[in-house]
């Protein structure tokens, strides 16, 4: 297996790990796949094409099985799962027509097949296949905010809904072992709480919860022989690693703390396979005007913020009268694809978390009169745009909706009357000044305008513009651009302060793959508590 020990001593000094291994853990490794049967390959994403592609899990070395070309620059692969038998892959393809179909691609070559495409359906997650390779477990995301738990003919692309949750969706589902039953997490109702473990017929028919238990129950994942489903619950106070069996509903500790670990699941000889992520994020400050160097000797605001959950923060926000801060930090168990984040408002040195019913924030802006954050993201119903929230109770009101906005939801700003505009776009406190992001360049309200392609965050400092462009800052002024070199910075949202004062995220998030080795064969768990 691939890895090395000095980042499996790392994470052995934090989690009561039975047996493991570092299977990819390169830059731009991801968990949007999952183990064959024999342990051989893992499906995946290529960092580099976004392609469809399949990891050696003995060498590490990665193949693709797609090759999209320049001609499809923008289409992706995303979440994608093996057959039983290896020799397929059934994976979500974000089109050319700006939404995902499903699609299937043999291992051993040839062309990509398309099962399923139908923009009103137009998030699709494949997560198992039944037995005899005939059909693909899907999550259906619709534009009517209705998921369903759907079976897909691999033959001909003929869909039968099990069941509809509404906007709730499953974190992860999966198909028994003798193909009679799909374990899948989520909560009662149409209210977000706590999720927990269902049992449903493979034709629909029946349904019983298998896991009850206070806190979050989820990920499951079936053991080999179908007696165990294991999963991840933080009943005890940290995220375990539990299994339960499917006969009487028995649960038992298997692994202490495993941080935000994410099962992509379990081979023949019982080896669960998860994703981990890794690093740390924090809120730094610093001075805009610092020289190439990036440093202010002594500046009061000069370093990093201390927070109550440090290494999990990131978009930081200055309120206006530059009293305020706000910022994001991730928080409880993560999707595969996503963080939960929530808003964290700090008054002086007193801290406090801000409830909304946004499923995603990607960023944050503070409103003129200090009452609402512009927010970035997409809320619990499924829908992605721009949202106001109310600072002193979470109260979410759309701004704009965009069925094709993705997760991360739209860009926007402020005008100085406290209205909120979309667009790529940064407007100066006294709204004189307005910088629009295209393709090619940022262009001024007052005709300046500067080559910078696809910049993704800016802000006035004075007179100057500041601009992220590829993870970097730049400085852009009459005098041009420079670079600044802020220390760590995560190449995310930063705010301005109105003495000038920088507030950025630094540090660097990354994710592995990891292996639980025969967690799951029945003679291993016959010696575990």
């Amino acid at each position: 297996m691939g890895g090395n020990s000095s980042t499996l001593a790392a994470f052995a000094g934090s989690v009561s790990l039975l047996c493991a291994g570092v299977i990819w853990n390169a830059p731009g490794a991801n968990v949007l796949g999952a183990p064959t049967l024999d342990g051989k390959w893992i499906t995946c994403v290529d960092p580099s094409s976004g392609d469809l592609a399949v990891l050696e899990t003995a060498t590490g070395k990665l193949r693709r099985l797609t090759e999209k070309g320049p001609s499809a620059a923008k289409e992706f692969a995303y979440f994608s799962v093996p057959s039983r038998d290896g020799a397929q892959v059934a994976y979500a393809w974000f089109n050319d027509g700006g939404f995902y179909d499903l699609r299937v691609k043999a291992v051993a070559g040839g062309d990509a097949r398309v099962l399923f495409r139908n923009e009103e359906s137009g998030f699709v997650q494949p997560t198992s296949w039944t037995p005899d390779g005939k059909r693909i477990l899907t999550l259906f995301f619709r534009k009517d905010n209705v998921s369903q738990i759907a079976l897909v003919s691999a033959a001909d692309g003929a869909v039968q809904v099990l069941k509809s949750l509404n906007w709730v969706y499953p974190k992860k589902m999966e198909i028994s072992p003798d193909g009679k039953w799909i374990a899948y997490d989520t909560f009662a109702g149409d209210k977000p709480g706590p999720r927990d473990i269902y049992l449903l017929a493979i034709d629909g028919s029946s349904e019983r919860k298998l896991v009850e238990a206070p806190g979050e129950d989820l990920f499951p994942v079936w053991s080999p022989d179908g007696r165990e489903v294991f999963f991840m619950s933080d009943r005890s106070g940290t995220m375990d690693l539990w299994a339960v069996r499917v006969e009487d509903g028995q649960t038992r500790l298997v692994n202490k703390d495993m941080k935000q670990a994410l099962p992509m699941g379990m081979t023949a000889k019982g080896d669960l396979y998860f994703g981990f992520r890794t690093g740390t994020t924090d809120i730094a400050l610093l001075p805009p005007l610092a020289d190439a160097r990036g440093s202010v000797p002594n500046r009061d605001r000069e370093g990093a913020v201390a927070t109550r959950t440090p290494g999990r923060n990131l978009a930081p926000a200055w309120s206006r009268d530059g009293k305020r801060l706000a910022y994001l930090s991730r928080r409880g168990a993560e999707n595969f694809g996503l963080q939960s984040r929530v808003i964290v408002i700090r008054d002086q040195e007193t801290e406090r978390d801000l409830v909304t019913k946004l499923a995603h924030i990607e960023s944050i802006r503070w409103s003129p009169d200090g009452e609402w954050l512009l927010a970035s993201g997409s809320d619990g119903k499924g829908r992605s745009g721009l949202f106001q929230v109310r600072v002193k109770d979470g109260l979410v009101k759309p701004v704009a909706i965009d069925e094709n906005a993705g997760y991360r939801g739209l860009p926007g700003a402020w005008k100085p009357d406290n209205t909120a505009v979309t667009g790529a776009v940064a407007i100066s406190a006294d709204g004189k000044l307005t910088a629009t992001a295209s393709a090619e360049k940022i262009v001024v309200s007052d005709g300046r305008e500067w080559p910078m392609a696809g910049a993704t965050w800016m802000e006035w400092a004075g007179d100057k513009l500041l601009a992220s462009q590829g993870g970097k800052a730049y400085e852009l002024s009459t005098q041009g651009t420079r670079q600044l070199a802020w220390k760590d910075y995560d190449g995310g949202p930063f705010s301005v302060h109105p003495d000038g004062t920088v507030a950025f995220g630094a540090g660097r998030m990354r994710s592995e793959v990891w292996a639980l080795l025969a967690v799951g064969t029945t003679a291993r768990t016959d010696r575990l508590p």
